[in-house]
């Protein structure tokens, strides 16, 4: 009786709402274009946008880390 053990996805939900009001569709197409279950030419504009904006997030906390 194992039980399947998947980590859930964290978006975050900032670049989400971004997204969403940039491309005018719901979080839950953002999440399933993110992951690869959409395809598409909107859901590849939406991954390369997601990952680049989680880059630059990610850069802004390890420099104000940094500082500190």
């Amino acid at each position: 009786m194992s039980k399947p053990k998947q980590k859930r996805a964290n978006y975050n939900e900032e670049i989400l709402k971004a997204l969403q009001n940039k491309y005018d569709v719901t979080a839950q197409y953002i999440r399933m274009s993110i992951r690869g279950e959409r395809t598409g030419t909107m859901s590849i504009k939406i991954q390369e946008d997601y990952k680049t904006l989680e880059k630059e997030a990610n850069k802004a906390v390890n420099n104000k880390i940094k500082d500190l």
